[in-house]
This record gives structure tokens, C-alpha cells and sequence, in this order.
């Protein structure tokens, strides 16, 4: 590795968020985490968002020289109570139903762990999200068509096939990873860091 740069390892299979931060040329490496969510309906959904987060980030399966890894998770969340991903069509279905042509919250959870300081940085956002109102066959066309399964709430805001009607927040929240945000706490990353300034600022220069 150059030594002007360092790297992020993403505790996360999530192809969205891989392509999230490409686009913003943030350095990384996917790595596995042994995590398992645990809902919980008393919390509030930015605070269970940012703990699944800090515990993906923890629970990571690393190599030894691996220190600076980032966690996410995203919450649909929805009269008061959380939306998962669908384990079935028929779930998926029903998830869509209860959303179209209503208002929902979108919230995302980040954790940037430090391995070597053990110094843990959070954050979270929110955007709200207005859907369409849909009829059943548009429904029916729209599950098969963005293959549901590993998406919270059902749906993609990134679809060619456009279920939302207006946000008001991050479009990147939605789609699983704030680029705001993320921004935000890799500066501060840089003042908490003890990695060489000229390093650091390298590649913060490049991020979009």
C-alpha cells in the first residue's frame, strides 16, 4: 500500500454502500462481521441504528494490522415501529402496502472504530421519505422487477422504477450510506488520528 494512503475496512456486505463510497474514492476493504441485530421496539431508532453500527464495526473479522473499520445499518422506520428486510414476496408485499402513498423516516447509524486508540466515532441521519400511491398491480410489477430481499423497508429509492415521491434529507441516506455524514467523520477522524497528517489529508482530498 502507498504510504500516502490509508484505508477503511466496511464491515459490510452491502453492494450499495460499496458503490456509495467508490464514488466518493473513500479507500476500503470489505470484510465479514459476526454482528447479529437485535431489535428492540423501545429504542429509538436512532439510537438502535448507531448500536447495530458500533457492534458490526466491533464484531468485524480482521487481519491484525487492520485498524480504522466502519459500520452501518439502516432503519426503515414506520409508525412507530421498524421495517427490516423481507423474508419472503409476500412480506415484501405487505411492507410496500403499509408504505405507498405515506410518510416514513429513513434513519442510517455509522461507527468509524479505531482499533488501535479504541477511539469509537458515531453518527447518525435521517431523511423522510414520501412514497407514491400505487396501486396493487404496480406493486406486484415492482417487487419482481428490484428483487426486495436485501433491502429495508422493500424498496429502492435508486430504482429505475420509482416508488418515491419526494425526500427531504440525504438521497445517499436512503440508499444506505450518507455521504454527508460519512464526510463528517472521517474529518474528524483526521484531528483524533494519529496517522501522519500528509497521509490523511491525501486521500480526505479526494474524497467527494
Amino acid at each position: 500500500m502507498p504510504r500516502h494512503r490509508w484505508i477503511i475496512y466496511l464491515a459490510s456486505r452491502s453492494f450499495r454502500r460499496q458503490e456509495l463510497l467508490q464514488d466518493m474514492k473513500v479507500p476500503f476493504k470489505i470484510v465479514s462481521s459476526d454482528y447479529r441485530e437485535r431489535w428492540c421496539r423501545k429504542t429509538a431508532p436512532e439510537v438502535l441504528c448507531v448500536r447495530h453500527a458500533v457492534g458490526k464495526a466491533r464484531k468485524a473479522v480482521l487481519s491484525r494490522n487492520a485498524r480504522f473499520v466502519l459500520g452501518g445499518d439502516t432503519i426503515v422506520w414506520h409508525q412507530g415501529r421498524g421495517l427490516g428486510k423481507p423474508r419472503s414476496r409476500a412480506e415484501a408485499l405487505r411492507m410496500l402496502r403499509g408504505l405507498a402513498g405515506k410518510k416514513h423516516a429513513v434513519y442510517t447509524g455509522l461507527a468509524i472504530w479505531d482499533r488501535k486508540t479504541e477511539c469509537v466515532l458515531t453518527g447518525c441521519s435521517k431523511t423522510v421519505v414520501w412514497m407514491k400511491p400505487v396501486g396493487e398491480a404496480w406493486l406486484q410489477k415492482y417487487v419482481d422487477t428490484i428483487h426486495p430481499f436485501d433491502k429495508a423497508g422493500a424498496y429502492a429509492i435508486q430504482a429505475r422504477l420509482k416508488i418515491v415521491r419526494k425526500i427531504r434529507g440525504s438521497h445517499s441516506n436512503v440508499v444506505g450510506l450518507p455521504k454527508e455524514l460519512l464526510r463528517k467523520m472521517l474529518k474528524e477522524l483526521e484531528k483524533k488520528s494519529d496517522v501522519p497528517r500528509d497521509r490523511m489529508q491525501g486521500t480526505l482530498r479526494a474524497v467527494k
